[in-house]
């Protein structure tokens, strides 16, 4: 399907590594303060202590990001959700990012109603939350999906993330596609929690003739942000294998063995060596997906999609590991290990998962004769290849 084509800001337009490490500092110092690990999974279950962390990220500017390039992209989208799933937080900054990226006006192309312009005003004061529900365009069979007729949406959707609490919900609706906006108390509309592994639990809603507001999308956006979508749940899967990591290393430090920390023991050390390995690649894979989609090139698609199918398994052994570092009580859910473990295994497997991604891969490069693009090795490093060759 061919891609929309939009006009991206310079680099020297956009924010920069200083700004996105202050930030994650930031965002981590008020997560500390406001979402303390020792109560993360009563806040979690608590509609009000959603509400107030809503708040609090809305007042640091975190609701807008995706709405203006110049503002936060897909890096600062990346860099937010890996400090949320640090500290186990189940903000619905990702429905948010996609709300913004899908009506922004600062965005070419996007459609616009007073009803989109009035959700995007209230969703940036954090008086409004959103959740995004892909259903046909999901990339899981077993999403389901919705139709439009006469203004009225039918169907019913899966794998719908923080639609028991949001205010409002997005879905993407056929033919078309169309983008409707659905006020959660609206007639015939039903969400239901569907407990699995994710803890809080996904979503099911139920459209019976649901009234909505819908908006045509330009071509290629559904996919792209399907895309997305996926992108930052792998950012948010980075963060809780990340922190799982960090308390596996300081544990390994202090659990005794034999009369030493069990971090003395070579397997411990290959184990925990190879998480690390692990980690940095799909953080720099990630981060280079999105660098090249906040600079407005098309190949962020393909870096996407390889990054996804390489950090899936990658990720989900290092939450295995961790586990296998803690022992017995990494299984007991009075311990904080287990919430990362849930929340790891159940981000990659969304969007379809690895499968998914190694598909999208292969037909960009099979198919449709695309090409690995080239790393970007900066200026200097850029120049030396042009004139030396990469052997």
């Amino acid at each position: 399907m061919p891609q929309e084509q939009t006009t991206f800001p310079s680099a020297a337009m956009l924010p920069s590594d200083e700004e996105r490490l202050m930030l994650q500092e930031s965002l981590r110092r008020l997560l500390a303060r406001r979402w303390p690990a020792a109560q993360a999974v009563e806040f979690a279950a608590d509609p009000q202590a959603l509400t107030s962390i809503w708040r609090d990220l809305a007042e640091q500017g975190l609701t807008s990001l995706g709405s203006n390039p110049q503002e936060g992209g897909m890096r600062e989208i990346a860099v937010a959700l890996e400090e949320l799933g640090r500290a186990a937080c189940p903000a619905p900054l990702i429905g948010a990012a996609l709300a913004n990226l899908a009506l922004s006006p600062h965005l070419p192309g996007r459609p616009r109603s007073d009803e989109s312009a009035a959700l995007l005003s209230a969703l940036h004061r954090g008086d409004a939350s959103v959740s995004f529900a892909f259903g046909g365009f999901d990339g899981d069979r077993q999403a389901g999906g919705v139709r439009v007729a006469n203004g009225k949406l039918q169907g019913r959707i899966a794998f719908v993330e923080a639609g028991t609490h949001a205010t409002h919900l997005l879905v993407l609706a056929e033919p078309g596609p169309v983008l409707a906006i659905v006020p959660r108390g609206a007639v015939g509309l039903s969400v239901t929690e569907t407990p699995g592994l994710a803890v809080p639990p996904l979503a099911a809603a139920s459209f019976d003739h649901v009234p909505a507001s819908t908006l045509p999308l330009p071509p290629g956006l559904a996919e792209d942000l399907r895309r997305i979508g996926a992108l930052a749940l792998l950012a948010r899967a980075l963060g809780t294998a990340r922190q799982g990591f960090d308390m596996a290393v300081a544990y390994a430090k202090e659990r005794q063995q034999f009369g030493q920390p069990i971090g003395r023991f070579q397997a411990i050390q290959h184990k925990l060596a190879n998480c690390l390995m692990a980690l940095e690649a799909a953080r720099l894979m990630l981060h280079n997906a999105a660098r090249t989609h906040d600079l407005g090139s098309e190949n962020w698609r393909i870096l996407g999609a390889a990054a996804r199918a390489f950090a899936g398994p990658a990720l989900r052994q290092v939450s295995l590991e961790t586990h296998h570092t803690f022992g017995a009580i990494a299984y007991s859910e009075e311990h904080e290990a287990p919430r990362h473990f849930r929340r790891t295994h159940a981000d990659l497997a969304r969007h379809g998962g690895v499968r998914q991604a190694r598909e999208e891969l292969a037909r960009a490069l099979l198919e449709q004769g695309a090409m690995l693009p080239e790393h970007d090795l900066g200026p200097a490093g850029n120049a030396f290849r042009d004139e030396y060759g990469p052997g």
